[in-house]
């Protein structure tokens, strides 16, 4: 009974920083992410309905990335102030070893990775689906309608409108100037107008525009007739009504299908199928060239087709051409080199470019498995650093984390580049970093249940205070010696 409530005391003692750092971790990533393209979404008059679906799909695309980060402050911040309070102390002086304390919260762990690899697996590829889909659309439509005084306004397509002075309501506008070229023969309607009003219709489709005192001129350039002769069509008006068509100012729903060909969009296993799909193409392409060697380059340095039609050894053939018949079988044969490597280049440019993909895509495979154990890896990280530094709160324990974490971060890009470059395997650049920090994990975690003080320097300070101390002790000399 005493150890139920033990191992609720520590849940409830480290799930409250966990879920804060998370959403702290998650809302960095997002606000990253938003900044970024924020010159894409700002004036694009999008309705707040929009723009909630694409922030929300947005702010959980980064919580398996930030989940190894909150693991790893949380542990340091929970187990640092268990530590600086004594608390660790008094567990252990009932003679509970540090991995019977841990153990809920290491229980716990494991149902987080658990569920990590089926969110990255299974949600985040429909999430992110749906939020690339959102970005693209948003980045393709056009801006709000914006019609400055004295510029010509050209987002329209079709029209240029150029507005002497605007009125304070916003509607009301002097001296306009129209180009209409929506026929795609130039500007063969010209209007202008004294004044004029302008508003969008109820639906939002159409921009209505009620013309008052002005000219309207038509170039007639449609029908063959009047090629020679450019008549001109003049109509004055008191009020005339253009609506001019605004549904490219709306954002478009683009088909999902079209988003589904990266990794990020799959689970491992229609990664697996896609992978064997790129084996299949790379196969293809070298028994193509296999084949276009054995039936028509070796065919052709072999047998001549304006000659004969026989195998023979190439000495015996050249021995037997004449002059003429020597020469054009040498720029034959030059011909054939050039193309032949023509060939092997093209070859090996889209093998390369496919392996490449095939690399991206197996990277891909491992990171959705190996978050889970970073997971793993940097709680016992994280809580034998916590142990050690005996400090909690947002301060220190912060510092570090943030540390670490830059640490397996930048070594996780670096060695995904080196894996792009073919100088290490998938398997081992993508888990280089759980390598790197699983020794880590191991030393704190034995450090932390054997109390050493790793981070108190006068551990390390006082043998060499000793030492000199020793070194420096002056000989008295014997006083029998002296008489």
């Amino acid at each position: 009974m005493k150890t139920k409530v033990l191992h609720s005391y520590l849940l409830k003692a480290y799930l409250p920083p966990f879920f804060l750092t998370l959403f702290i971790g998650v809302f960095v990533f997002f606000l990253i992410h938003v900044f970024t393209y924020m010159d894409d979404i700002i004036g694009k008059g999008m309705g707040a309905w929009i723009l909630f679906q694409f922030f929300l799909y947005s702010f959980l695309t980064f919580i398996p990335v930030a989940m190894p980060l909150a693991v790893l402050l949380s542990s340091i911040m929970t187990f640092g102030s268990l530590a600086e309070n004594y608390e660790l102390a008094a567990m252990k002086s009932c003679g509970l070893s540090l991995f019977k304390i841990i153990k809920p919260i290491f229980i716990f762990i494991l149902f987080l990775a658990a569920f990590t690899f089926v969110f990255n697996n299974f949600a985040l590829p429909a999430i992110t689906l749906k939020s690339a889909r959102m970005l693209w659309d948003i980045r393709q439509a056009k801006p709000t309608l914006s019609i400055k005084e004295g510029v010509y306004y050209n987002q329209l397509d079709g029209y240029s409108i150029k507005v002497g002075k605007k009125s304070k309501d916003g509607q009301t506008m002097y001296n306009l100037s129209i180009y209409d070229h929506s026929d795609g023969v130039g500007n063969n309607i010209q209007l202008y107008a004294d004044s004029g009003k302008m508003k969008t219709s109820a639906d939002t489709n159409y921009l209505q525009m009620q013309l008052n005192n002005g000219t309207r001129y038509e170039d007639v350039m449609q029908e063959a007739e009047h090629k020679n002769t450019h008549p001109l069509m003049l109509l004055l008006y008191k009020e005339l009504n253009v609506n001019v068509d605004m549904s490219s100012f709306k954002m478009k729903q683009t088909e999902e299908e079209l988003f589904k060909g990266h990794h990020e969009m799959m689970n491992i296993w229609q990664i697996d199928k896609e992978i064997d799909t790129m084996n299949m193409k790379i196969g293809k392409k070298y028994t193509n060239l296999i084949n276009q060697f054995n039936n028509y380059f070796a065919a052709r340095t072999l047998r001549s087709s304006t000659f004969t039609k026989a195998y023979q050894p190439i000495s015996t053939f050249y021995a037997a051409l004449n002059k003429d018949e020597f020469n054009r079988s040498v720029a034959n044969a030059q011909n054939l080199v050039r193309s032949s490597s023509s060939y092997v280049d093209s070859i090996n440019e889209e093998v390369y470019g496919e392996s490449i993909n095939k690399l991206d895509y197996l990277i891909g495979w491992h990171k959705k498995i190996n978050i889970s154990f970073a997971c793993i890896v940097l709680f016992f990280v994280g809580a034998s650093l916590g142990a050690i530094i005996r400090k909690g709160g947002m301060g220190l324990p912060v510092v570090v984390a943030v540390m670490f974490f830059l640490l397996y971060y930048v070594v996780d890009i670096i060695y995904k580049d080196l894996v792009m470059e073919g100088v290490y395997t998938v398997i081992f650049g993508t888990w280089f970093p759980l390598i790197l920090f699983l020794p880590l994990a191991v030393f704190l975690t034995y450090k932390a249940a054997k109390d050493s003080a790793l981070f108190d320097m006068s551990s390390y300070t006082d043998p060499i205070k000793k030492l000199f101390k020793r070194t420096s002790k002056p000989n008295h000399a014997n006083p029998s010696t002296l008489q």
